[in-house]
């Protein structure tokens, strides 16, 4: 496995799609498309903004954290079909580990708010054929910013904030 960490989120002009770019020192890199509920949390996060009520990762944490579980590792272990599958992995109050499915952008947005470590798979690495770099082009960080910065609580639905 390759330990990897959050580049940044990012919406791709020419899809509008939110992206989430991994990469580590050696310059790997690993782009995910991802909803713009989970880019949103993941960015929140990033940018440390705080919001009037919490969001569902931050639900997460909490409520791991008053179990006495904590967040051991995240990995990203497989793409299929264009798909990515990640797996959030625990220790309870008394160690035990727990493997838990989930979707990559759930599991790294609940890894950036308990600071633990990114994992992706060799073979996930080499089967993902994006150009960061293209990606980069197109996607600032400043337009991520601006998003943010110009929502409101309304925007994200019909539930308060």
């Amino acid at each position: 496995m390759i330990r990897m960490t959050v580049a940044g989120v990012h919406l791709d002009a020419s899809s509008g799609s939110a992206v989430l770019l991994l990469t580590n020192p050696e310059g790997r890199t690993l782009p995910i498309l991802i909803g713009l509920a989970e880019a949103t949390s993941i960015a929140k996060e990033l940018e440390g903004m705080e919001l009037p009520r919490p969001l569902t990762h931050d639900l997460l944490r909490d409520a791991l954290a008053e179990l006495g579980a904590r967040v051991l590792s995240v990995e990203v272990t497989a793409l299929r079909e264009n798909t990515y599958y990640a797996i959030v992995v625990l220790a309870d109050a008394t160690g035990r580990e727990t493997r838990l499915d989930s979707r990559p952008s759930d599991a790294i947005a609940l890894a950036v708010r308990v600071d633990a470590p990114i994992f992706v798979h060799e073979q996930v690495l080499r089967k993902s054929q994006s150009s960061p770099q293209d990606i980069l082009a197109t996607a600032e960080k400043e337009e991520w910013k601006k998003i943010l910065e110009e929502m409101e609580p309304e925007d994200f639905g019909k539930y308060k904030m």
